[in-house]
Order: structure tokens, then sequence, then C-alpha cells
């Protein structure tokens, strides 16, 4: 097997100067011509002589064509393997595509690389199609094959904004790296050629594809010539099965099928399908064809294809819709909503229309044509589209479904919770049979708690704010069932209790997949609901986990979903963990989320992008995003909240920590109030780490753990309770369990609340804050303002580590090659950070952090320790010690250096 490992130019030099021969091997386009020049021009730098000899049709005839063509003046084989032989020390020999060389050229390369013994690199396609006189070398011992491996999906997506210019849509990105496989010529090509064609467009949000990528002219010869040798009866089912995309394998003639198997065209996959090995070979088989029998083939296909059962006839539909077919109305329209479900609205919106040519008032169609062309960004045409299906209503069921899909464009879209629970209350007036009912009962409740209206119906404007969520419904036979089902859900998981989401969401994982087809984003809904429970279990290290695997399998197989994935890890990582990344996802997510919003959460996005800009020192980017908040998602608790979150930190920044506390605490009990159970009691708890309106806070956290359930609340609940207590033991394992589950804020917080105690409790604790994972500098923490003038310098840190290790100052100033004097000063430094005065209290933090945290670098953040770090911060009425044990706040900001 070859080595795979990446190669670069640096690497090939280092194996030639060490005497290597080496063939490389790869594919047409990924980029073998590219690395020798780039190694011709690295030794050419360093004094050897390395011109690159190329194989090539036009010097293939030609007797040492290839070496004539070098620019040096060679008349035998003997007279270059001469000279190679005289100034082996200074040569080096570079020969590309080693497939093409002619065979006097060929002869040469062989000894110089057998008997000679010259450093070489080579290249061919792959070894088994090279000359067998490469093979004898291979197999003698005297070459080692090195694959070069295609671009990096890093690599691929910078090759890829280069090429545009800008960034291009996840949907776009997707699909061309899918198509390219990371061969560099094939990004480049297929890039051309989308263009070229309008098929790969710029928009506000980047170059987005309207259709499926193709590639240029070019690339579709090169790679079209594997099809040369068909007959042409093994032609036409290539041609078949590249319009169908793919075909039972029933339905490919047998001989035709072995025939296009041997030959590398196609490939059959475990449900007995039939597609094409590269779908870019659509392209080149179409210009085979002319557009008459190109058209005529596709009929024939879609005819057969619509007589073959239900599946089939939705598949139809397309290719009847390209070519200007028939199109069966029926199929068309199903084929839409499961389009629209699968988060595909250019198809839905194609396959409505083709409807709506013909029926005009399918409500259905309408429906599917309105929400298409919200999620397309259109302005009018969704409010077109979905009041006329409202107008066409002919019984209850239609009338439900259309307002529901008019709540769901105002909501997820338009970013107006109101108008949503407005259109559904209009169509509660008028609906009177039980189940549809029953639907538009469930989707009032989903969108009066995005816009923070608790569970309050409209007949019940004065009720309670906490009333029973209604039953889930029993008959999941169709899409509006399902999506009560997933209401009742993102429900459980919204207000609680916790244990009712666990259970829903049991019953969501046996819904027929025929069913949740037809329903819009409704498995990622069910996917939203399930790490939004795991998360709430207090498990946030398997949250985070869940969500980097979702986020990359979402790049390459569902890009419109990312923006829902960025915001939910970038809200983990806001109140657990890392304040920077959170940030960044955030400003991704919105990114992504103007492109495609499948749930209406672009203005959390938003909000959150706010925040952690604020609690990343950009305020300037806080303020901007938060004015870029429509008005109408002002109302949204998630919004509230961390619009509430953001005031607080600046008050906190300010050094008002009573207003910052007042701030978090209004926040939660507004939050409590809208049903928000989990984020009321994520905002209470920032309170609770202020050491702030103790009591306030250990009533709304007991309330949210009772209705909401689950380990997070519970464990929130404890702290809340310890710090109001001043109990010191409590606190120590609550911070060592938040540590556990992920929650460094929440630990470290707690351990630096405990660093300045004079007891055991205190020595513990700064051992404990140094082996925090998260470096402390990127994370939003609430006790003590925040201040970097203790964080280590890189320096400072590895002085730390040699001295913990023994090394004397000199020792480690001869390592460094600065003088004793500059070392000491470092130590200083590092002594006064740490808080500690000896270096036998140096090598015990650094080992007991090393134990702790054996991956987590001890002392690359923030020192914290005896009192230094966490120093006391008073203004003229408040104190940050108050309620803590006896003899705490006495100490105030007292230093022991």
């Amino acid at each position: 097997m070859p080595d795979t490992a990446n190669l670069s130019s640096d690497a090939l030099r280092h194996a030639v100067e060490a005497g290597a021969a080496i063939l490389v091997t790869g594919p047409r386009g990924i980029g073998k011509t590219h690395t020798l020049r780039a190694l011709s021009s690295a030794l050419s730098r360093s004094g050897r002589t390395a011109p690159v000899i190329a194989g090539s049709n036009r010097s293939g005839g030609i007797p040492l064509g290839a070496f004539a063509a070098a620019g040096e003046q060679w008349h035998s084989a003997a007279s270059v393997i001469d000279t190679f032989a005289r100034e082996r020390s200074a040569r080096v020999l570079l020969v590309d595509d080693v497939d093409a060389l002619d065979d006097a050229s060929l002869f040469v390369v062989c000894q110089l690389v057998a008997t000679t013994r010259i450093p070489a690199v080579l290249t061919s396609r792959s070894l088994t199609t090279a000359p067998a006189s490469i093979q004898r070398l291979y197999d003698g011992g005297d070459l080692t094959e090195r694959a070069l491996a295609p671009l990096t999906d890093i690599e691929a997506k910078q090759l890829l904004t280069e090429l545009l210019g800008a960034s291009a849509t996840p949907a776009a990105r997707a699909a061309i790296l899918a198509a390219a496989q990371g061969n560099p010529l094939h990004v480049r090509e297929i890039v051309r050629g989308s263009v070229d064609q309008g098929r790969l467009v710029e928009t506000a949000h980047g170059w987005d594809l309207v259709s499926a990528p193709v590639p240029s002219p070019r690339l579709s010869q090169l790679l079209g010539v594997r099809l040369d040798e068909l007959d042409p009866r093994a032609l036409d089912e290539a041609a078949k099965i590249a319009i169908a995309d793919a075909l039972p394998r029933s339905a490919v003639d047998g001989d035709a099928l072995r025939t296009l198997v041997r030959s590398g065209v196609v490939e059959t996959t475990g449900d007995n399908q039939v597609r094409l090995v590269d779908p870019l070979d659509v392209e080149h088989l179409r210009s085979r064809f002319a557009a008459p029998a190109w058209r005529e083939l596709a009929r024939e296909v879609a005819e057969q294809m619509r007589a073959s059962g239900p599946l089939l006839a939705r598949r139809a539909v397309p290719i009847a819709l390209e070519h200007d077919l028939e199109v069966d109305l029926d199929a068309a329209v199903e084929l839409a909503e499961r389009a629209l479900a699968a988060l595909d609205p250019r198809l839905a919106m194609r396959a409505a229309n083709a409807v709506l040519d013909s029926q005009p008032d399918d409500v259905r169609a309408l429906r599917v044509a309105g929400l298409a062309a919200t999620a397309l960004g259109e302005t009018a045409l969704p409010d077109a589209h979905l009041g006329r299906a409202l107008e066409a209503a002919r019984d209850d069921a239609d009338t439900s479904a259309a307002a529901i899909a008019t709540a769901q464009h105002l909501g997820n879209h338009r970013h107006d919770p109101g108008g949503a629970v407005l259109a559904i209350d209009e169509a509660l007036r008028v609906v009177t049979a039980p189940e549809p009912l029953a639907h538009l009962q469930r989707a009032r409740l989903r969108w009066g708690a995005v816009a923070g209206q608790g569970a309050s119906s409209p007949a019940e404007p004065g009720a309670a704010t906490r009333t029973a969520p209604l039953d889930p419904p029993e008959q999941l036979d169709h899409p509006e069932a399902a999506m009560g089902l997933i209401a009742a859900g993102v429900s459980g998981v919204i207000a609680g209790p916790l244990d009712e989401a666990t259970t829903v969401l049991h019953r969501l994982e046996q819904l027929p997949s025929e069913v949740l087809a037809r329903v819009p984003g409704g498995r990622q809904l069910i996917d939203l609901t399930a790490i939004m429970a795991l998360s709430y279990t207090g498990d946030i290290l398997a949250t985070r986990r869940r969500l980097d695997a979702t986020i990359a399998t979402s790049e390459r197989d569902a890009p419109e979903e990312l923006g829902v994935w960025e915001y939910a890890l970038g809200v983990v990582e806001l109140f657990s963990s890392d304040a920077e990344r959170a940030y960044e996802l955030a400003r991704s997510a919105s990114a992504h989320l103007a492109w495609r919003d499948t749930t209406g959460l672009l203005p959390a996005a938003q909000a959150l992008a706010a925040a952690a800009a604020l609690a990343t020192g950009r305020e300037i980017e806080s303020a901007k995003a938060f004015d870029a908040i429509s008005e109408t998602a002002a109302i949204d608790p998630k919004v509230v909240m961390l619009r509430g979150w953001a005031t607080a930190w600046q008050h906190h920044l300010e050094r008002r920590p009573e207003a910052a506390a007042r701030e978090l605490v209004t926040t939660a009990r507004s939050l409590l109030d809208a049903q928000h159970t989990f984020l009321a009691g994520m905002a209470a708890h920032c309170a609770a780490r202020l050491n702030r309106r103790r009591e306030e806070v250990v009533q709304i956290l007991d309330v949210a753990a009772a209705l909401g359930g689950g380990g997070l609340l519970a464990l929130l609940a404890r702290h809340a309770r310890a710090v109001r207590d001043g109990d010191t033991a409590s606190l120590e394992q609550i911070a060592a369990d938040a540590q556990e589950l992920g929650l460094d804020v929440t630990a470290a917080d707690t351990w630096a609340l405990l660093a300045d105690s004079p007891s055991r409790p205190g020595a513990r604790a700064r051992r404990h804050l140094a082996a925090v994972p998260t470096p402390l500098t990127r994370m939003a923490l609430w006790t003590g303002p925040q201040d970097r003038s203790h964080v280590l310098t890189e320096r400072e840190r590895q002085v730390a580590e040699l001295a913990a290790q023994r090394l004397t100052a000199k020792e480690i100033a001869r390592r460094h090659s600065v003088s004793v004097h500059t070392v000491n000063n470092q130590l200083a430094s590092v002594f006064r950070k740490l808080g500690i005065s000896s270096r036998a209290e140096l090598r015990e933090v650094v080992e007991a952090a090393t134990a702790l945290s054996p991956v987590a670098d001890p002392l690359a953040r923030p020192a914290r320790g005896k009192g230094h770090q966490v120093r006391a911060v008073r203004d003229e009425r408040e104190s940050w010690h108050e309620g803590l044990p006896q003899g705490r706040a006495a100490r105030g900001s007292s230093h022991n250096t």
C-alpha cells in the first residue's frame, strides 16, 4: 500500500536529500505537477540542479525527447547517464508523467534510478498503470510509492474561496466539494463551468448554486475519455442512469450493466440501485447525444419511473420539469411537500408551481409554494400564496394547515412570533372540527412560547402563567399530527418537565418515516430537541461532542441546517466554557441563518453574537449586533435572555455587581413567567455566581428545578443554596461536579469564590482553579472583575514549568539564551501572579494541576492564588465576600507574596 501521508515539496526535498527515489501517484489534476515544480524551485534555491523532465504526447515519439525538452544538449542515452553520474551530488532527477515518456527516455530514467542511484522523484497516475519497467523498480525496492492525498476539507474550502473571491453558501460549498472529491483541478473547472452556465451565482449571502454544479467542457472531456470505448447500447443505458440519477438494477439492460460496471462508469448500491460512479459524467454523456435524442431518452426514463410506484413517480417529476414533459400532478405535490421537509426550497417551489399552473387553487401546493418562497427570501410572493391558500380552503383541515403554514412563515422567516400567534388565533375563531382544532391549539402554544406569552390561550387572557400543555396527539398518520408531537417535545425542553420531554422524544423516534418526510424540518427539530434535553441533564461534555459531530455532518450532508447547530453550540460554549469560541460560532451562525433560517433562530443568533462580543471585549460590535435584531423579535425569550445577560455583563465590567445581579434576577423572573424554565435557571445561576441577591436566586432556581427537572437545574439550585449558606464543603463538591460535566465557568467561578479562604479549601481551590481545562481568559466569569493583569505570559509559563522541574535559574537562562537576572525577574512575576513564595509551592501547584487535568496546560491560563487573583472588590456599599465563611470578608484583598 502506498504511503498516503500529506506530501509537500519540503517533505520531498528532505527525502531526496537523503538519496531516496520516490514515485508520486495520484489521479489527474490532484497536484502532482504543481508539487514537482515547487520541489524543483526549492532544490534550485539550495544550489542543486533539478529541472522537471516531463513526458508528453508531443515528445513521446522522439528518442530522448523528454530530456531534449529540458534544455540541455544530450546526444545519446549514455551521455545523459554519464552526466548525471558525474554530478550526482548536485543533480536530482525529477520526471513528470513517466507514463508518457518515449522508450529511450524511460530506459535512461530506469538506469539512473536502479544503477546510478541518483535521488529521484517520478510521477504517475498509479503504480498499476505505470510502465512495466517502473513497476519492476518498485518490486525490487529501488522505488518507493507515495500517493498524493486529496485536498483536505479546509484546503478545498480555502481554494474555493480564492477562486470565487468571496465565500460560498454552505449548500454550494458542500455540493462543489463533494463533486470535486478533493481534486484541485476539479474544483477549479467545476467553478468555471458552473459560473459560465449560470448555475453558480453571486448573492447577498455568498455564491450560491441554483442547480447542480457542472464541470467545464475541458474537464468534461478529460473525464469522459473512459466512455470512448462504450458500445451504443451501453452508452444509452449510461445516459438513462445519468438522467434518472439512479435506476433500479432490474430496469437496466443486463449486458450493458456488466459493460458499464467493468468500465468503472456505474456502480450498484446496497439497495440495488445503479448510479454513476462520478456524477460529473452527466454533462459529458449529455454532449454525446443530440438534444432531441436526449429528450427522448428522458421521456422513456420518466414513463418507466412513473409506472414503477409512488417513490419513482416522485423522482420522475424533476425529469419531466427539466425536459418539458408531462407532469404527474399528484406526484408533483407529494414531491413538493417532501422537498420542503428536506430543506430543498428550490425543488419544492418548482414542483409546487407545476401543480399551480394547472390547479391554481390547490391548497397543498399553495401552502408549499408560500413556505418555499419565504425560505428563498422572497418578499411579496409568500403572503400572496399563503393568503390564497386560506381563501381556497375547503374545510377545517385546509384552514388549519394554511394557518399553521402562515404562522411558520411569520415566525421562522419574518421573525414575528406575535404575528404568528395572531394568524393562529384568527383560524381558531372559525375552525371547529376536533382534530384540526387540536393542531391549531398546539401551534398556538408553540408560537406563544416563542412570543414570550407562556401557555395562555386567547380565550383566557388572564390565565395563570403556568397552564398544563395539551396532550400529544395519539394518531400520527399525517404531518400536522407529527408536528403536534414535535411541538410537545419542544415545549418539554423549554418549560419542562424534562421527563415528559424524554417520553415524547421516545415517541418521536417511532414516527413513521413517510409521515416525517412531509414535516418541514421535522428531523432537525427532533434532533434539536434531543440535544437540548441532553444539555439539560447537565452533561455538557456529551452535548458538546454531539454538537461538534452534528456540525461536521451538516457541513457535508445538510448544509441548510448548519446555522442552527452553530447557534446551539455557541450557547453551550458561552454559558459553560469558551466565550471566544461562542463568539466565532455565533458570527458564523448569524451568517448562515441569514441565508437559510429553518427554525426562526436568526434573532437569537444575532443576540448571542452580541452577548459573546461583549464578553470578549468587542463592545462596538456587540452594539451593532443588537441593533441588527428586528423589532418584532425583541419579545423572543431567547433574545430577552441574552440581552439581559449582556446588560448585566456591562454592569459587571463597570464594577457594579448589585446592578448586574438585579438585571439577571429580573430577566430570570420574566423568563420564568414566560415558562422558559431552563433559560430562567441559567440567568439566575449567573446572579448566584455574582454572590448577590442570594435569597431571590435560591427561590428562582428552586422553582425552576421543580418545574423543569433534570440534572442541570438541580446542580444550579444546589450551587445557589451553598452560596447563600456559605457552605464551603458543598461548594467544593459542586465545583468538582461541574468540572466533570464540562461546566467550566461554574467550576472556575466557584473555585475562585473559595480561593481567598484562609482555610484548607482555599489552598485546594487555587490548585483546582489552575486545572480548569478552558483558559480563564476565554471564559465569561462573574466572580471578580475582568482583570487580565495576572495572566502568565508564554515565557513565564515556560520558566515556571522548568523551575518546577528543579532547573536552576542559570540552567533556564542557558536554555532561553537570556541572562540569569531576566530569569529571576520572570520567576518573581510568576510567584506574584500565582500568589506563592517558593519553588516548593510552585512544584505543588504545577503537579496538582497536571494530576487534575493531564491534557490541559495548567499555566496557560490566568493564575489565581492566595487572594491575589481573586481579591475582594469593594465599593462604598458592597462586598464581594458577603455571606461567605467567617473571616474571609475581613481578609479583603490582602496579598500574600
